[in-house]
């Protein structure tokens, strides 16, 4: 008469419940944290002047995002100028990391109250691996990490949010594709913002190129969501964008 032997099977279905948990586990804790849906207000600060106000937005279908920014003067500035300019990112937003796809950007000027336009893009060829700007018929070679100056905030958040490595990001411009060195960070810094009584807790980054700085504020309390960008180019001129709302998330 044969006798079954039941404790290996029991062994080795609980081996099997514990493989499959694990995996499970390690899939799951391998999902990066998605960059949410939201609108935000940005004051514009330029040459010591609030300029106006920048409105940017993202949405994600699936892994496709659209991040706009719509800045135009107001106030004070607005009896001056009226130039605008709309700016529109794709983005892919993966399990695990955010990759940058293409940038157009639509500026309106004004002379005499008759309105020019103007329109330059950025486009990733993915067949050629190249990084083109057909309206000055230029090109760069793709790069890990790539970003506009409009999205490299957002993309320096998500590698926040991730623990990600914040070295090796590259900076595209219409005119040039510079590598960002991360020359500092403070932790503990602070930041004045319009809608908040108080000062709010910051993560401060100086990064560095061969033609811009570029000093970021993340903020802790709302996700590490950019609350102030300040952009330097080699000519020393400056544009600040301060957070002058609360994120809205969708």
């Amino acid at each position: 008469m044969h006798r079954f032997k039941t404790q290996p099977l029991a062994t080795n279905t609980l081996a099997l419940l514990a493989i499959t948990v694990f995996s499970f586990f390690i899939s799951s804790t391998a999902l990066a944290t998605p960059l949410p849906n939201f609108k935000a207000q940005f004051n514009v600060e330029a040459l010591g002047l609030n300029l106006g106000l920048a409105k940017h937005s993202l949405q994600c279908q699936s892994e496709n995002c659209t991040l706009k920014s719509d800045a135009k003067p107001t106030g004070f500035a607005a009896a001056f100028f009226k130039d605008s300019s709309h700016e529109t990112i794709q983005l892919k937003q993966t399990q695990n990391e955010l990759i940058w796809q293409s940038y157009h950007k639509l500026g309106i000027s004004y002379k005499n109250d008759k309105a020019k336009q103007k329109i330059i893009n950025l486009k990733l060829n993915e067949k050629q691996d190249k990084v083109l700007c057909p309206e000055k018929k230029r090109e760069w070679p793709n790069q890990p990490k790539l970003f506009d100056v409009m999205s490299i905030a957002y993309a320096i958040q998500h590698a926040k949010l991730n623990n990600q490595s914040l070295q090796n990001f590259t900076l595209q411009d219409t005119n040039f594709q510079d590598k960002l060195t991360l020359k500092s960070t403070d932790p503990k810094d602070f930041v004045d913002l319009d809608f908040a009584e108080d000062s709010l807790t910051a993560v401060k980054y100086l990064f560095t190129s061969q033609h811009a700085k570029i000093e970021l504020w993340l903020l802790p309390k709302y996700n590490y969501f950019p609350g102030k960008i300040r952009i330097e180019n080699k000519d020393d001129k400056t544009i600040t964008l301060s957070l002058a709302e609360q994120p809205k998330l969708l």
